[in-house]
């Protein structure tokens, strides 16, 4: 019997070491794992990844507005999901999300205010899924709570994103916006009382690149809804229901949660 036993653990140990080798340590933790518990992960890997698409389309939107020497270093930073990259603001090093996502949306004059809405949206799916502690052998691991807060959290950065503005009225964030609304916003804003000639002589009209009749470029919108859908899905994993704020509710928030 002992030797039946030996033999069967010399079987085993040959098929590890050869079957197996090629395993990644990753795939070898998820054979412990309830089904759950690998969806969730595979739910925050799909987020982060819909983060650096979300930085590439505001960086090209908005180009004055990142740190260049910085971005090779966030999406390093968001495709390993590491949380190594801490900004400072007026000397001080910041630490939680909250304080970046404040700053992206202060109406004041904001350097680089593109690296502090990716990091600080990053940072907090970051917190609410616990990616320092990657491996979880259950779902009932993860903190319900933070999830919720991080599901209302992208409904305020669904809203702020589109409508916010500075103290000199401007966007915070080109978006949604076509050119010729902007250049015409402008020209409104300095006294214009626009008549059609003056909409077929905007310059992105006149030159035939966009149309008055075109629709917005809600591409924005629609990555940071793939985000909170995404969350909605591992709430519901946990059996939690996905809150929705009405938009009263949202406008009525100044800060995040």
């Amino acid at each position: 019997m002992p030797y039946l036993k030996n033999i069967v653990l010399f079987i085993i140990t040959i098929f590890f070491f050869t079957g197996c080798v090629s395993l990644k340590k990753e795939s070898v933790q998820e054979m412990f794992q309830s089904n759950n518990a690998v969806e969730i992960k595979n739910d925050y890997k799909k987020i982060t990844r819909l983060v650096i698409r979300l930085k590439e389309k505001l960086d090209k939107r908005n180009p004055k507005a990142y740190d260049e020497n910085l971005a090779s270093s966030i999406y390093t930073e968001i495709d390993n999901l590491q949380d190594t990259i801490n900004l400072k603001f007026k000397n001080n090093t910041l630490g939680s999300y909250k304080s970046y996502l404040q700053i992206a949306f202060s109406k004041d004059d904001i350097k680089n205010r593109n690296d502090y809405l990716i990091l600080g949206l990053y940072k907090n799916i970051y917190d609410a899924y616990d990616i320092s502690s990657s491996y979880k052998i259950t779902a009932f691991s993860y903190d319900k709570e933070k999830l919720l807060k991080l599901y209302k959290n992208l409904q305020i950065l669904a809203w702020k994103i589109k409508v916010e503005k500075d103290l000199n009225d401007n966007y915070l964030f080109l978006t949604w916006q076509n050119n010729w609304q902007i250049e015409l916003e402008k020209k409104v804003k300095a006294g214009l009382k626009p008549t059609w000639k003056d909409f077929e002589n905007l310059a992105y009209i006149k030159n035939g690149e966009e149309s008055i009749f075109g629709y917005s470029n809600l591409s924005f919108e629609h990555i940071i809804l793939q985000m909170k859908a995404r969350v909605g899905t591992t709430l519901e994993r946990l059996g939690t229901e996905p809150t929705q704020m009405s938009l009263n509710t949202i406008k009525s928030l100044f800060i995040f949660l």
